[in-house]
């Protein structure tokens, strides 16, 4: 009878164990991807703000090294790019291969890219040139083929800045 018992105790703890640690895995990986949005958000934030102070005051310190201008700049086919770490801090100005294909820029694990497009509202009469549609995309992992990376993407209406 113990033996019995022993051998029924093994076939469960050999079919509960695998379950539980496969599960551990997919929470670890839950929570990994969440903390990956989060910071994309924040990261799309920052961005946000880098634009808006760089229309109002062009010569201002900023992590954007390129003149900007207002209502467009860039465009989808080849726009600004930015690398950041972890931490959702900057590291450098990125290029179109470290979008296209792995970043080779070290520590980078989010890719920013970002244009600007004049937006005139579809309600409007005639042609609005004081509106700015910005388009930003964040990618991550950065050194992971572009076709395995998660992008979030953010748009943003804005007005013309002038200086603030």
């Amino acid at each position: 009878m113990t033996l019995m018992e022993v051998v029924i105790a093994i076939g469960v703890v050999a079919f509960v164990v695998p379950l539980i640690l496969a599960t551990t895995g997919s929470a670890g990986r839950s929570r990994l991807n969440a903390e990956a949005d989060t910071r994309s958000t924040w990261i799309a934030r920052q961005v946000q703000r880098e634009i808006i102070a760089k229309w109002a005051t062009p010569v201002q310190d900023s992590v954007i090294q390129t003149g900007i201008t207002f209502p467009s700049f860039a465009s989808k086919g080849s726009p600004e790019i930015l690398a950041y770490d972890s931490d959702g801090n900057f590291i450098s100005k990125a290029t179109s291969q470290d979008l296209d294909g792995p970043s080779k820029i070290p520590k980078a694990v989010y890719l920013v890219s970002f244009f600007a497009v004049a937006y005139n509202p579809p309600n409007s009469s005639g042609t609005v040139n004081n509106l700015s549609l910005v388009h930003i995309s964040v990618h991550h992992p950065a050194k992971a083929l572009k076709a395995n990376r998660s992008i979030h993407r953010y748009n943003l209406i804005s007005p013309s800045q002038g200086t603030l």
